[in-house]
C-alpha cells in the first residue's frame, strides 16, 4: 500500500510540473494563476491570522512592502483589481516564459516605483526594458495593465485579463488539458510510468499475492485514471476562497473532461448516481459519511483480484492450527469462498453505497450505525446462521445472540463485544447490533443503538431533505470533540466555545458539474482556533 501511495505522489508531483510548462497561445493561455486582488489577499490574510491569534497581519505586509519600496507602497498599483501571471508553451511543445500581470491606476505613479526599484529602467516604442534583483525584465503597458516577463518576445502578443481571470476565488490555478500539445503530454506518461514502475520494483516486497496483486491493479487504475484526465481532459481548475462574513474558507479542485470521452462519460455517471442512503445521514449529526460511486471502470480486473484474494485465504486456512481436521478447514474455506462471492457480486453491482454516522447516544455514550449495500443480502445472512453454527462451540459464542428483533425486512442480531475500559466508557455497557437485509447490512453501538438501526432501515433508499453530492464527508469538528474527548480539558474547553456556532463545518465532497466534477472543501477558519492552546 506504501508503495502504491509513493507512486501516485509521484504522479501528482508529474502534474504539477505538467502545469508549469504548458500553454499553446497567449490569447488563450494553458496555465492562468490569478488573484482577486491585492485588497483582498491582504484582507483575507488580516482575517485569517485574527482567527490564529495573529493579529495585524494586513497592517505587517503593508509596512514590510513600505520599507522594500521606500515607503511608496504598491504606487500605481490598482489594489481593487485582479492581477496573476499565466505561461505558454509553443504548439511545438517548446516552453515559453512567464507572464506576470497587474493592474494599473496611475501609470505615472507606477513608473516612478519602478524607476526607484530598477534605475537603469529604459522605455523604446512602449516596451520598458530594466533588470531587477539581478534578473533582466521587460514590461509593456495595454488595456490597463502592466504585462512583465523575462523575454520582449512574450509581450507581442498579450492576453486580456478580463477573459482570463477566474472571479470565482481568491486565488485560483486555471490549466487547459486540452491545448497542452499531444508529444507534451505523451512525454510526460511514459516518464510517470517508468518511475511508477521503478517505485513497485524497489519498494518493499509484497506479503502475499493478494498484496501483489493488490498494488498491481493500484498501479494500472491509477495509470489509467491519470492517463485518462491528460488524454482527455479538457480544463482543470485549483481555487482557494475566504468569506469573513460567513467565517468559512473553501478549496476546490475541478475537472472536465472532452465532450464525448471516456472520461467524461466516467463523471457524468457519477454525476447520475443517486446516493442510497442520504437521507440516513441526519443534519444534525456530528459526523456523516456517504459514499456512493459506480464501479464499472473497476470490473475488468475485479475477478483477478478476487481470486488472488481467495487463494491467500486458502493457504491462511491450510496453516491454521486451530483448525482441527480437515473437515473444519474445509468448512472455513466454503465460508471464505461465499464471503468473497457476495463481495464480488457487489462490486460488479455497478455501484457501491455506504454510510457512517456518529451522533450523541443515551447516557453520554457515542453512537454509531453504519450500512453498506450489497448485492447478495440474503446469501449473507444464511452466512451469518452457518457461521454461527461452526462457532456454537466457542466460548465466544454465547456473545452473539441471532434474530433479537426483525423491522423494515432486516433479522436483527445482537452482540457484546468485548471492549476496553476506555471503549465502554465511550460507547457504553448494552449489546451492539447487526442488521441483515436483502439489498444491504447495518451495524450499531452506543445508547440507544437499537432504536437508532431501526430508523436507520426506515430510510435506508428514501430521498434525503436536502440533496447531496454521491460522496459527502460532514464534520461538525468542535462538537466531534466534545463527544469524543475525555482528558484534554483545554481542547474540550475550546471545543465547547465554538460547537454548535456557524464556523463549526468541515465539509468535504465531489460534486457533480454541468462537464465534470469537482472536489470541494469548505471549513469555518475558527477552527483553527482548536488548535491554539492559550
Amino acid at each position: 500500500m506504501r508503495t502504491v501511495m509513493r507512486w501516485k505522489a509521484i504522479c501528482l508531483l508529474g502534474v504539477l510540473s505538467l502545469w508549469t510548462v504548458a500553454s499553446v497561445q497567449a490569447q488563450q493561455p494553458t496555465v492562468v494563476l490569478s488573484l482577486k486582488s491585492v485588497d483582498e489577499l491582504l484582507d483575507d490574510a488580516d482575517f485569517i491570522g485574527e482567527a490564529l491569534g495573529q493579529e495585524g497581519a494586513r497592517e505587517t505586509a503593508e509596512e514590510f512592502i513600505g520599507q522594500f519600496t521606500g515607503d511608496k507602497g504598491l504606487a500605481g498599483i490598482d489594489l481593487e483589481k485582479p492581477l496573476g501571471l499565466y505561461w505558454n508553451v509553443s504548439a511545438a511543445g517548446q516552453p515559453e516564459m512567464p507572464v506576470i500581470f497587474l493592474p494599473i491606476g496611475d501609470e505615472d505613479a507606477f513608473k516612478g516605483l519602478v524607476k526607484m526599484l530598477a534605475p537603469d529602467l529604459k522605455e523604446n516604442d512602449g516596451l520598458w526594458s530594466m533588470t531587477a534583483v539581478g534578473q533582466r525584465l521587460f514590461a509593456k503597458m495595454a488595456n490597463g495593465y502592466c504585462f512583465v516577463s523575462n523575454s520582449a518576445d512574450m509581450l507581442a502578443r498579450t492576453a486580456d485579463p478580463k477573459k482570463i481571470v477566474n472571479g470565482k476565488y481568491d486565488i485560483a490555478l486555471d490549466v487547459s488539458i486540452a491545448s497542452i500539445p499531444q508529444p507534451l503530454k505523451e512525454a510526460f506518461l511514459q516518464q510517470t510510468e517508468q518511475q511508477g514502475r521503478a517505485s513497485l520494483e524497489n519498494g518493499p516486497p509484497p506479503k502475499n499475492d493478494a498484496e501483489k496483486k493488490g498494488q498491481e491493479l493500484g498501479f494500472e487504475w491509477t495509470l489509467a485514471a491519470l492517463t485518462a484526465v491528460v488524454n482527455d481532459g479538457d480544463r482543470m481548475t485549483l481555487g482557494f476562497d475566504v468569506n469573513s462574513e460567513s467565517r468559512l474558507a473553501s478549496v476546490d479542485f475541478g475537472l472536465s473532461g472532452k465532450s464525448g470521452t471516456a472520461l467524461a462519460k466516467a463523471m457524468t455517471a457519477y454525476g447520475k448516481t443517486t446516493p442510497a442512503f442520504a437521507a440516513v445521514a441526519t443534519e444534525d449529526a456530528p459526523f456523516r459519511l456517504v459514499m456512493s460511486y459506480p464501479t464499472t471502470g473497476m470490473l475488468e480486473k475485479i475477478d483477478e483480484l478476487f481470486t488472488a484474494m481467495r487463494d491467500v485465504a486458502d493457504a491462511e486456512i491450510d496453516k491454521d492450527e486451530k483448525l482441527k481436521d480437515d473437515a473444519d478447514k474445509k468448512a472455513a474455506k466454503d465460508v471464505a469462498k461465499r464471503l468473497f462471492d457476495i463481495g464480488q457480486a457487489t462490486m460488479k453491482s455497478g455501484s457501491l453505497h455506504s454510510v457512517i454516522v456518529l451522533d450523541e447516544g443515551d447516557d453520554d455514550t457515542v453512537l454509531i450505525v453504519g450500512g453498506t449495500r450489497v448485492a447478495k443480502g440474503d446469501d449473507a445472512g444464511k452466512l451469518f446462521d452457518d457461521i454461527l453454527k461452526l462457532a456454537k462451540e466457542s466460548p465466544e459464542s454465547g456473545k452473539v445472540k441471532a434474530d433479537v428483533a426483525k423491522h423494515a425486512g432486516a433479522r436483527i442480531h445482537s452482540i457484546t463485544p468485548d471492549l476496553k475500559e476506555e471503549q465502554a466508557a465511550m460507547f457504553g455497557e448494552s449489546a451492539g447490533h447487526m442488521a441483515v437485509r436483502a439489498d444491504s447490512l447495518w451495524f450499531s453501538m452506543g445508547g440507544g443503538n437499537l432504536d437508532a438501526l431501526k430508523k436507520a432501515l426506515d430510510l435506508s433508499g428514501k430521498t434525503a431533505a436536502k440533496p447531496g453530492s454521491p460522496i459527502s464527508l460532514r464534520v461538525k469538528p468542535a462538537t466531534l470533540v466534545t463527544l469524543l474527548a475525555s482528558d484534554d480539558e483545554g481542547l474540550i474547553e475550546r471545543a465547547e466555545a465554538l460547537a454548535g456556532k456557524p464556523g463549526d463545518v468541515l465539509n468535504v465532497e465531489i460534486v457533480p458539474t454541468p462537464s465534470g466534477a469537482k472536489l470541494h472543501i469548505e471549513f469555518g477558519v475558527d477552527l483553527f482556533k482548536l488548535g491554539i492552546e492559550e
